[in-house]
């Protein structure tokens, strides 16, 4: 198969992923005391089958980390992932997964065009075009649609 077709649809399938995660967090909050608790839940066993994974991909030798090199935000990854799960977990019973996701995805691609565009923590620059605005113009308009919908 073409990866020009392959890698979208596996970004599609990773879309797929983002809209079930939030739902089954909520669901496991009725199990568990507070969504803070279902969030460590979540990175716990996701960090448990990373270790698993990375063993058996690097012939179970563990990671290797310049620690000389690295600066102090360029672990926030973790930060950022973690309120986003626990914020879903708060946000999806209240206003709905497709709401909750297209919500999402307009904040990520309007702040990842304006980071792309400066080049922010790339290694290049890559401008918004006229395609590009346009697209953002009518994912604004298709967001505006599904949070008006009852």
């Amino acid at each position: 198969m073409n990866l020009g077709i392959l890698y979208p649809l596996m970004i599609i399938g990773l879309g797929a992923i983002m809209s079930f995660q939030p739902l089954v967090n909520v669901q496991l909050a009725k199990h568990v005391s507070s969504p803070i608790w279902v969030s460590f839940v979540s990175f716990v066993v996701g960090a448990v089958i990373l270790l698993v994974v990375g063993l058996a991909m690097n012939n179970g030798k563990f990671m290797e980390v310049e620690i000389k090199a690295l600066k102090w935000w360029m672990i926030l990854s973790g930060f950022l992932g973690a309120t986003y799960v626990t914020a879903a977990i708060y946000f999806v019973p209240v206003v709905g997964v497709a709401t909750m996701t297209s919500l999402t995805v307009a904040g990520s691609f309007a702040t990842a065009a304006f980071l792309s565009h400066y080049g922010i923590l790339a290694d290049a620059p890559h401008p918004i075009s006229l395609q590009k605005a346009i697209g953002m113009v009518m994912l604004a308009v298709s967001v505006v649609v599904i949070v008006k919908a009852k």
